[in-house]
């Protein structure tokens, strides 16, 4: 209906194609959204029984006391920045974001992308498809990505899973 997605816009919630509200994980993460500290419960989800409605709220009641217990909340230092001055607003970092944490915005520059850094949980995969490089992963270099990478894999492990591969043809 027009309110669920009313209320999907504002809280950055996906619905499901019968337009109820879904989950992050069926069974890892059953009462929570993909947005941080958004939880679900009864029939938003879907049709059910009311015992199974009560169970729910019970386990989107743990997980609310669990964050209000805590004296403070600990947020991901790493989210993705924009630098104005590339970015040619082409959009492929929007669709690229599984979080909707990406947005034009009106700038002296004309429209550039903005990353809300609450939403944003700094996959990179924004970083990975802008053309420009306009967008960065804070605390992350391209050079410290390609130096990790590096570390993690030989050049002579890629020669000797090259051959594997070309053995096998």
């Amino acid at each position: 209906t027009e309110s669920t997605e009313e209320i999907a816009g504002h809280f950055k919630v996906t619905l499901s194609p019968d337009e109820f509200f879904k989950e992050a994980h069926v069974k890892l993460k059953p009462v929570e959204f993909a947005t941080d500290g958004v939880f679900l419960c009864g029939t938003a989800h879907y049709p059910k029984h009311i015992p199974e409605t009560i169970n729910q709220a019970y386990g989107a009641a743990g997980r609310v006391l669990t964050l209000l217990s805590r004296d403070t909340v600990v947020a991901s230092g790493s989210v993705a920045k924009v630098n104005e001055y590339d970015c040619v607003s082409c959009g492929a970092c929007i669709t690229a974001c599984t979080y909707d944490a990406i947005e034009f915005r009106d700038t002296p520059k004309g429209k550039k992308a903005w990353v809300n850094p609450i939403l944003c949980k700094g996959d990179g995969l924004c970083n990975a498809k802008c053309p420009t490089n306009a967008i960065v992963l804070k605390h992350f270099t391209n050079d410290a990505l390609f130096n990790q990478i590096d570390a993690a894999i030989t050049k002579e492990d890629i020669i000797e899973q090259m051959d594997a591969v070309l053995e096998n043809v």
